[in-house]
């Protein structure tokens, strides 16, 4: 049974299930108007109920140090979504949604983080805004960059480049009096999967080349690199005393359809530079249907693959199902789907998505679910939104 249908402007459409009261978010936008940028004081903006919990955050935004950058060292846009999300996931363990409040990373700089990607033997940017290690986390090449290009060759294959970025994440508490301080710290870790690199000849012919890393190899240097950051963080007065937790994620390849996925995490007490035990993550996202789901999550696959059947022997054009599926411990906690589709009216629109929104609660499995419904040119059509997994789906309609 379809709990509601709601046609909206595409304008106002707040795809977060649940609702802000406007007046309220007016009169919050006038406090920070008339208080300005006074030092700690904060406004805490209100909390929406969705099916995940989402930590609150501070008003008025701080830009993190290093804005806009991580774009340019993981390639994959679906990485960059899930390295962030799941970072703050993971802060969950230790920095609980109802105490804290997220604010993006204060304390690497652009110029600190793209110094920390470099190699060891690299020369780094002058820093003189931070008393920490600028030194490249990279393993060091071992000859000149204007070496001949073979030996270059040969020296990036021996020794590739493993972390592609650095990813801050501050988590405050409140201190009384409407004040707010650091409580805590998160900093992910991402590496490659693969290692691409170049060398450039004397007649400034470039010759490319790759090496798939091993899992068991990013591990180790994971770890390595992951104590290394905690010693550097602590050389900044302003992080001596706060806990710390240092999170390692593992890349998909450039061209994948899934995200890679979070592999082990390590805490640092405040006060302490060394990190305790490595605590294993268990994650990973699989597309469906594939082979790999097939034989790995064969119920999942079958139950996903009866919702397709029926969702493709309803209408008479070609309909295309694709899942994204998040498993956590082994189990199924998230299904996402795409539903790419021509339709000729809105008419059309309506009554396929109430077919496809009963057909949720009867052949998908109990978790939460988002199905988005497109036209053929990826104009949105609907959104179907289960945040629980035995719920009545939310829906909305685009017109």
């Amino acid at each position: 049974m379809i709990k509601r249908i709601s046609l909206i402007l595409l304008s106002s459409l707040l795809l977060l299930t649940g609702c802000l009261n406007r007046d309220k978010l007016q009169k919050e936008e006038e406090v920070v108007k008339k208080k300005g940028k006074t030092e700690e004081k904060a406004i805490i903006t209100g909390e929406i109920k969705t099916g995940e919990k989402y930590y609150r955050s501070i008003v008025p935004f701080e830009p993190g140090g290093a804005r806009g950058l991580i774009k340019y060292g993981v390639d994959n846009r679906l990485d960059i979504n899930e390295f962030e999300l799941g970072l703050m996931r993971i802060a969950q363990d230790d920095f609980s949604t109802d105490k804290y409040y997220y604010q993006e990373g204060q304390y690497l700089s652009s110029t600190t983080v793209n110094n920390w990607l470099k190699r060891a033997d690299e020369k780094v940017e002058k820093n003189s805004k931070t008393d920490m290690t600028q030194k490249g986390l990279n393993p060091a090449l071992g000859v000149k960059k204007d070496a001949p290009y073979k030996q270059v060759l040969d020296a990036e294959d021996k020794h590739p480049k493993y972390l592609s970025y650095v990813l801050e994440q501050n988590y405050l508490v409140q201190s009384g009096n409407d004040k707010v301080k650091l409580g805590g710290l998160v900093v992910g870790l991402s590496f490659n999967s693969t290692y691409y690199y170049k060398a450039t000849d004397s007649s400034g012919l470039i010759y490319n080349g790759s090496k798939k890393l091993q899992a068991s190899d990013v591990a180790q240097e994971a770890r390595q690199m992951g104590q290394q950051v905690v010693k550097r963080l602590r050389q900044n007065s302003s992080l001596k005393n706060v806990p710390i937790t240092i999170a390692l994620y593992q890349e998909a390849e450039k061209e994948s359809v899934t995200p890679g996925h979070f592999f082990a995490k390590a805490e640092a007490g405040a006060g302490s530079t060394q990190l305790g035990s490595w605590d294993k993550i268990d994650e990973k996202y699989y597309l469906f249907p594939s082979k790999e789901a097939t034989a790995n999550k064969r119920d999942d696959a079958e139950k996903f693959n009866n919702f397709k059947s029926k969702i493709q022997d309803y209408f008479p054009n070609y309909v295309g199902v694709i899942g994204k599926a998040h498993y956590h411990d082994g189990s199924l906690d998230r299904l996402d789907i795409d539903i790419p589709m021509q339709f000729q009216g809105k008419a059309e629109v309506i009554s396929f998505t109430q077919y496809v929104t009963s057909s949720v609660m009867k052949e998908l499995p109990n978790v939460p679910v988002t199905i988005n419904i497109q036209s053929a040119v990826n104009e949105p059509e609907a959104l179907i939104v289960r945040d629980d997994g035995s719920g009545e789906p939310n829906v909305h309609i685009y017109r």
